[in-house]
Formats: C-alpha cells, structure tokens, sequence
C-alpha cells in the first residue's frame, strides 16, 4: 500500500469513530448486603442461665484428732440442731491421756512447794526451785492439751443443718483431719449461674438487676433473687464469672442442694438501658473519620444507603446499645459495613435475620 492510499484509510477509520455514538456505561450490580430493622433495646432484653441450688454454708466436718468411731448416729437428710452430736471417738485413751497428766501435774506441784519452803529456809538453790516451777508449767500445759483432745474426740454440729452425706462407715479407724460427714447450713437457699465476661464487664452496681428462677418441677412459678456475691477471677476452662443469688425463705416444696433452677436476667436492669434506647447488632458498626462510630441507613424506596453517627452504649454479647442516632424502625445494614459508601446501591439478602426481620 502506498503512502497516499494509508493515508486515506486512517481518515476514513476517524471519520466512522467520530459518526459512532458513544459507548453506554453500565451501572454496577446492587451489593448484596444483609439488612434488619432497629428495634427498642428492651426487646430481647431477657436472659437464661441454668443456674445450681448451693447451700448458704457447706463444711465437711473431721476430727482434729485420729481414733476409732464409736458412735456415728446421724443419717444423711437429718436436719440436726445447732451443738447436736455428730460423731463420737473411742474417748478411752484420751481420758487415761487426761488422768495421767493430772497425776504428773499434781507430782509437779508438790515438788514446786517442796522447793519453795527449801529455798525459803536457804537449803534450797534459786536453779532448783525455777527447775521446778518450769517442770510445773510443763505439765499443766500437757493437761490443757489431754482434756483438749478429750473435747475434740466429740463432733458437734456447728449450726443448725442438713447432712448431706455421710463419708465413713461408724467403727471406722480415722485419722485427724479426715472428712466424716458434710453439713448444709440451710438457713439460706442460693442459686449460682455462669456470667459472660461481656455482660460482666457492663453490669450496672448501681443499678439493682431484675433477676427471677424458676424450677422445672413448678410450672408457672417463679421467685425474685437477691444479689449476695460475684467471683472476682473467671473460670479457667470457660471464662465465665460465678454469681450467686439468694432464693426467698418462703419456698414451695422440698427444694435441695444440686437442683437445677432456671434464671432469667434482665440485660436493661443489668446495664441500666433506657426503653427509648435502641439495640443493634454489633457488627453493624463502622468507624467514623472523626473518631467515633456510623451505622449504614438503608432506604427500600432508593435501594441506598447513607451513613449515619451514633452515639454507642453499652455491649453485651453480640449486641450494642445506641443511645443517639437512630430509632426503632429504621433499617441498617449489619454486614460488609466496611465496603460501603454514602448513594450506593445494594440488594437486602435474603434468609435468617438477626435483631429483627429483613425486608
């Protein structure tokens, strides 16, 4: 092709370029996004915990010196009055053990005033007479300690309360410290449940909570509880906090240590919510350049979302209270927030919802 004839074809190629319409930009695909209804923070404000029946004391009673059971007359479920006999020793030996120290002792004593006239008189050394007051003091320290092993040979129930259990057979040989028999003290039925740290962490102290249990053996009933303690260190294994809770003495039925009780916790009294508030899910949530944190609004008319700033409360487990910014309502996307800007477009996604219905 000579020079003459390239020319004329690149002009003719403009020519056609510049008589051809413009190419149609397409508009991208809606993002698929999942989107819920903000609701009041009070709904779905209750939580179940299965919580453990404990007494208000549990000991496990032994004796501080070892021997041979000679009278075991308690049976487990016997509610024993306070200073009732639980157990008794073989006292034998320990009465010789007294009887004996009590000979010793008064030899002791005859000696200390033997010396005393003596060294009264001059016949006697001051070594000899401090030998004797020492000897003195001796054995009426060994006294003390044979009549106290004669006490401790002998059980008495501490407080008025529940044998649980009985740990040893009577005429058992056992030694000192060895666990015989537990007792409950009674007096006070408590509840204790496993806490989340994350609602641990928003527990309101100022604010009693609205606690209430319920035991599976009595329908339709259910009894307030009183806050008594709270574990300071969580459990090992499943990072959770003890709490324990006081039941009302006017308990129905023949309720008893290790029963199972359901507790149902109001979160608003927990962490002093407010029912104007609102709760969303916390994955709801993005930063916002100032700082502080936005959810995404989501028009269904549009099919748009806008970013909104929210003042956040407290979180417990998956959720989060929003104190300003939005109310019950209005819809929020609660997943991919990070990849959305203000005008775009997205389509809600269709399937399990979270607070609160999809539309």
């Amino acid at each position: 092709m000579t020079r003459a004839a390239a020319m004329v074809s690149l002009a003719v190629m403009l020519i056609i370029a510049a008589c051809s319409p413009p190419p149609v930009e397409m508009e991208p695909a809606p993002r698929l996004a999942r989107v819920e209804t903000v609701r009041s923070a009070e709904s779905a404000s209750m939580r179940e915990f299965v919580g453990r029946v404990e007494p208000r004391l549990s000991v496990d009673l032994a004796f501080q010196v070892g021997g041979r059971l000679a009278a075991y007359p308690v049976v487990e479920g016997q509610i024993l009055p306070e200073g009732e006999v639980v157990a008794r020793l073989d006292a034998a030996d320990f009465a010789r053990a007294v009887r004996q120290a009590e000979v010793q002792r008064q030899q002791a004593s005859q000696n200390l005033e033997r010396q005393r006239t003596l060294n009264e008189r001059g016949i006697s050394s001051d070594a000899a007479l401090e030998q004797a007051q020492t000897e003195f003091d001796l054995q009426s320290v060994t006294l003390e300690t044979a009549r106290q092993n004669l006490r401790y040979a002998t059980i008495n129930a501490p407080f008025e309360g529940l044998v649980s259990r009985r740990l040893v057979d009577n005429f058992t040989t056992v030694s000192a410290g060895q666990p015989i028999a537990r007792l409950q003290d009674m007096s006070e039925l408590r509840v204790a449940i496993q806490i989340p740290e994350s609602i641990v962490a928003v527990v309101d102290q100022s604010q009693p909570a609205e606690l209430t249990a319920r035991f599976p053996f009595l329908p339709g009933e259910t009894f307030p509880l009183t806050f008594r303690e709270l574990s300071a260190e969580p459990e090992p294994a499943s990072r959770t906090y003890t709490a324990v809770f006081a039941l009302p003495p006017d308990l129905p039925g023949n309720i008893l240590p290790g029963m199972t009780a359901t507790v149902m916790v109001s979160l608003d009294a927990l962490t002093g919510s407010d029912p104007a508030l609102v709760r969303v899910a916390a994955g709801a949530l993005s930063a916002s350049p100032d700082g502080g944190f936005r959810v995404w609004g989501y028009d269904p008319d549009a099919g748009l979302v806008t970013a909104r700033d929210v003042e956040v409360g407290p979180m417990g487990g998956d959720t989060v209270v929003i104190r300003h910014g939005l109310a019950p309502g209005e819809q929020i996307v609660t997943t991919g927030v990070n990849a959305l800007f203000d005008g775009m477009r997205i389509r809600p996604m269709q399937g399990r919802n979270g607070l609160a219905s999809s539309r």
